[in-house]
């Protein structure tokens, strides 16, 4: 097998494992052998498991950041005089998780359930939580832009419930799919309207709440 596609093949099936199982529940040893290759290619190609596992974290975070951002410019390029909505904001950030959630693909899912388990953690193994952290600075002055009347303090924890909405058990996990009876299959419109609508009526009372002058 060619060297690109061993390492493709590789972080695929790691990154399956990893959502399975978690950083110290998978292992090396099925990862090589769901991929068909020795278990002295993950050595030779990433050195480590935990090599492995950031380049998996990296590409995976990536993806989704790229598709981000290509939305987030397409919402601007809309209006490029005028500050983006709360609306975009949060359909920009919610689409590309919405769209993986409700993927029929394993794969697709795996990838999903991967960041989710990154989030849910509170760190990470390869200690790159900061250059994240730097990847969302620029929603965080977006949406300042459009709740003006919000603290940069209460921006952030906006932004915080925004990406909790975002990653929700039922989203992602599908946990209370038994409680819904025939309201299961749902489309990505219909729940990416949804959750938008949810996110901005949420920030919208936190803005309400910070008008109104203390007792």
């Amino acid at each position: 097998m060619p060297k690109a596609d061993s390492i493709d093949t590789l972080m695929d099936c790691a990154i399956k494992a990893f959502s399975d199982w978690g950083y110290e529940g998978a292992s090396l040893r099925q990862i090589a052998a769901q991929a068909g290759v020795p278990l002295s290619t993950i050595n030779m190609y990433f050195g480590s498991k935990k090599e492995l596992y950031i380049a998996d974290e990296t590409t995976v975070w990536n993806e989704i950041t790229d598709e981000r951002n290509a939305l987030l410019q397409q919402a601007r390029d809309q209006h490029p005089d005028q500050p983006l909505t709360l609306r975009e904001l949060v359909a920009a950030m919610a689409l590309p998780i919405v769209q993986r959630a409700l993927s029929n693909s394993e794969d697709v899912m795996a990838r999903v359930h991967f960041i989710q388990g990154r989030l849910n953690e509170h760190r990470t193994v390869g200690g790159t939580m900061a250059a994240k952290d730097r990847q969302v600075e620029p929603w965080i002055d977006a949406m300042s832009q459009a709740c003006p009347q919000l603290s940069r303090q209460d921006v952030i924890w906006a932004f915080s419930y925004c990406i909790g909405v975002v990653y929700s058990w039922q989203l992602i996990d599908h946990r209370y799919d038994g409680l819904l009876g025939q309201d299961m299959l749902r489309t990505v419109e219909s729940v990416l309207d949804d959750i938008v609508s949810f996110c901005c009526a949420g920030v919208q009372a936190m803005t309400e709440r910070r008008q109104v002058p203390p007792q």
